[in-house]
């Protein structure tokens, strides 16, 4: 990698959606370039022997074990901590477990791998059964671009290998041979591959204490193996510092392109399946209020026509006032019921549809986004460069906030004015009141209106000022009833927002997000492709 590569990914580090993470790199890089020893990283799974290791190093040393370096079977290194022998010094980093679910092992990995990133020599410590589970996070590992003599192998706690070496060292030491030549093969290193095989705490002499000096461990440094890693340490050389820097500072801007890419191909999946949920409410908004759009103009151009059809028959001969309100009631009833069935069967078609998608997976993930934007809290942050990586979601979270803030208002004005309108049609008639209780104060007004007609029916045809009374009749009954009619119809409309209020007021807000990350990762697998 080219160093106008790493200022093209500082570039980009720094022009990501929600804000710059070129500066925290920075800042991590800049305190590790500036030290003036080299830096040499324990890095290896859990319980491979790494903190016994350290300690005895800093005992043979002559070195104060530090408080912080315990010696247990159980997880007891949760931080990344440093040590200084001879001119290094050295990192003791948490053990990671490939493969990881609880969240305390996931971040122990994250520390491992981060420190191991912003290293001049990596020590990676494993025992006699060499890697397994951890292979693949090795290999990874290993393939970063790593110097000559900066990659060094310690096969540890080898007095728990199966061969006693004080009952039998040659086949001890053939054992030892034997496991060199596998780990070779396993990750097909050269023959100047730096290889140690160890026991620092034989048959478990020093135990948990750190209060030892080295005479603990002196009737077995004759196999052991300490001796030559010890000499490795005295003969890290100052000379050849440069260059480990220079490529641990390709290795650590590599991994922070790779690392945040890979976080951001995760959000804009997770970010785009947002959207399409949104979307989808968006569409079936529209559908279910162009539905009832058209329920309602049908409702209406039946109304119309009801009205004068009601007045021709009640002026038939014979009838009577009582026999008039009768019709003018059967006829408004069947007009309500007919139509508020079909209300009825889109506000049922509404929930059940929103019950199915409610039940789908991608919908727990769209719930969950809406309670994180309407929560105040700010998402915690890791150190070092997982931490960083861990911060894209929250930059992302802070975008879509900003998104939105300009389309709230808006939302809420909308949800509430059909909150309005439902509690309207809740006040003015409510689900209990029928199509017949509805339909008969119209067919009383209508009535009333009409009461002079059929007393001269003989003028009704002829006189213009009856004509113009008829006209004006259907005009204001016309209006009193859509008066009646429009509460049904804001029951619906108002469930219909109520519905789709949360997708509707994120959907652009996901499609600019989801195009800002679609942009970041192009850009960045250009970069990464160089």
């Amino acid at each position: 990698m080219t160093e106008v590569d790493i200022a093209a990914v500082r570039d980009w580090l720094g022009r990501l959606p929600g804000g710059s993470l070129a500066e925290r790199y920075a800042g991590d890089w800049d305190a590790f370039a500036g030290l003036d020893r080299p830096v040499v990283t324990l890095f290896g799974s859990y319980d491979t022997g790494k903190s016994s290791l350290l300690r005895r190093l800093l005992v043979d040393a002559g070195q104060e074990v530090p408080g912080w370096l315990t010696i247990s079977a159980r997880h007891e290194t949760f931080e990344v901590n440093d040590a200084e022998i001879g001119g290094c010094l050295v990192r003791d980093t948490p053990g990671f477990t490939a493969g990881a679910t609880d969240l305390r092992a996931r971040n122990n990995t994250r520390r491992a791998l981060a420190a191991v990133g912003l290293t001049d020599i990596a020590v990676v410590v494993m025992t006699s059964q060499l890697a397994t589970a951890e292979h693949h996070v090795l290999k990874e590992v290993f393939t970063q671009g790593w110097p000559a003599a900066t990659m060094w192998f310690v096969i540890s706690r080898f007095d728990e290998a199966g061969v006693n070496p004080e009952y039998d060292l040659a086949e001890y030491r053939e054992l030892s041979e034997r496991k060199v030549g596998e780990l070779r093969a396993m990750f097909a290193l050269d023959e100047q591959a730096r290889i140690f095989v160890v026991a620092p705490d034989p048959f478990q002499t020093g135990g948990p204490d750190t209060d030892l000096g080295p005479e603990t461990w002196d009737e077995f440094r004759p196999w052991d193996g300490m001796d030559a890693l010890a000499e490795a340490f005295a003969t890290v050389s100052l000379s050849a510092l440069p260059q480990w820097r220079a490529a641990a500072g390709h290795r650590y801007w590599i991994r922070a392109l790779d690392e945040t890419l890979a976080e951001l191909r995760e959000q804009l999946s997770e970010y785009a399946t947002q959207a399409q949920v949104a979307a989808r409410g968006v569409e079936k908004r529209d559908a279910w209020e162009g539905e009832l759009d058209a329920l309602d103009r049908a409702a209406q151009a039946g109304l119309e026509g009801l009205v004068d059809e009601v007045l021709r028959r009640s002026f038939e001969p014979g009838a009577g006032t009582d026999a008039v309100q009768a019709e003018i009631e059967r006829a408004l009833a069947e007009w309500f019921a007919k139509h508020d069935v079909r209300l009825q069967r889109l506000l049922q078609s509404i929930r059940k549809s929103k019950e199915r998608e409610r039940a789908q997976p991608s919908w727990a993930g769209f719930a969950s986004l809406v309670a994180t934007l309407d929560s105040e809290q700010a998402p915690a942050r890791e150190s070092g460069l997982a931490g960083h990586v861990e911060t894209i979601g929250g930059m992302a979270v802070g975008v879509l906030k900003a998104f939105t803030s300009a389309a709230e208002k808006d939302a809420k004005a909308t949800k509430k004015a059909a909150e309005k309108l439902s509690g309207k049609a809740a006040q003015k008639l409510g689900r209990h009141v029928g199509t017949v209780e509805a339909a008969l104060p119209l067919a009383v007004y209508l009535t009333g209106l009409a009461g002079d007609w059929w007393t001269d029916r003989g003028r009704r045809n002829q006189d213009r000022a009856a004509a113009e009374k008829r006209q004006q009749v259907v005009a204001d009954f016309t209006r009193r009833a859509r008066d009646t009619w429009q509460p049904y119809v804001d029951e619906v409309r108002a469930e219909i927002v109520a519905q789709t209020a949360d997708q509707v007021e994120l959907d652009e807000s996901l499609r600019q997000l989801v195009g800002q990350l679609r942009e970041a990762v192009a850009e960045g697998e250009q970069i990464s492709r160089r």
